[in-house]
């Protein structure tokens, strides 16, 4: 009787558990969104000449701050760190700095979201297929950065 009791209480226990484990990936998901969809929006302001790389005045305008910046995001096989160069609000280079618990094939494929990133001048790319986790950490991580570099 009493093992069948202790059985209920755990079973109820792991539920809970289970329970605020999907709470709080979802509450993650919604903060990475609104994060993106806020960086997409200052891209798409750009590009359409709110800055002044694409005709905008100079001077306190400019979105971006000149300069290099860190990011950090969750990858495939953890934590990878960016480093991401703006000059002119423009994003001039993104460097991986940091991928050490990523798969080496994953990653090398991953890297292709970068020069989308640069000849699009925008963080809404496609993750690469096959390697979705480690294309996705590298893209965030780019967010993270740009995130810093803001006005």
């Amino acid at each position: 009787m009493k093992s069948k009791i202790f059985l209920i209480a755990m079973l109820n226990i792991i539920i809970i558990i289970g329970a605020l484990g999907v709470y709080q990936a979802i509450a993650i998901h919604r903060q990475d969104a609104e994060k993106i969809a806020k960086l997409q929006k200052t891209v798409k302001e750009l590009q359409n000449g709110g800055g002044t790389a694409a005709g905008g005045t100079s001077g306190t305008s400019s979105a971006y701050k000149d300069g290099a910046y860190q990011g950090s995001a969750k990858g495939f096989g953890g934590n990878i760190t960016v480093k991401v160069t703006v000059k002119g609000d423009k994003i001039k280079s993104i460097d991986i700095v940091n991928a050490s618990g990523e798969d080496a094939s994953y990653l090398t494929s991953a890297k292709s979201v970068i020069g989308e990133m640069l000849q699009n001048q925008t963080t809404d790319v496609d993750t690469v297929s096959g390697a979705t986790f480690s294309s996705s950490g590298i893209i965030n991580a780019v967010i993270a950065a740009l995130e810093k570099a803001e006005r």
